[in-house]
């Protein structure tokens, strides 16, 4: 039986997708009770319009985001809002480090990080 490379190439690109996905999927419900541990505030904006929104419309569960940021930063979350910036949904994660990641509630990118300051005093 002879495969040829496109039909090589496709099975290889399936298969690590689904290792990928399926480690994702491990991570998170390794995590499932993370969220217990994390001051969570929900439904702030900076935004005009109806707080009630962001809420309803992210894809994104709070103990993704709170994955996603921890991984970015090597450290713990401690605290998770729930914001609207500019039209789109962020959570704005805070961690241990003093550091702030802010995720996209939709689609799990990475918007910001801020590091903590260094103070010269």
């Amino acid at each position: 039986m002879r495969i040829n490379s496109k039909r090589l190439l496709s099975i290889l690109v399936i298969t690590l997708l689904a290792l990928a996905v399926g480690g994702v999927m491990f991570v998170v419900a390794q995590d499932a009770t993370l969220a217990s541990n994390v001051e969570i505030l929900q439904n702030d904006t900076d935004d005009i319009g109806d707080n009630a929104t962001a809420a309803t419309e992210v894809t994104l569960t709070q103990d993704e985001a709170i994955v996603i940021a921890e991984a970015a930063r090597d450290t713990t979350a401690i605290l998770v809002e729930l914001e609207s910036e500019h039209g789109v949904n962020v959570y704005s994660i805070e961690l241990a480090d003093n550091s702030e990641v802010e995720v996209n509630a939709n689609t799990g990118e990475i918007i910001e990080i801020e590091l903590p300051s260094i103070d010269n005093d």
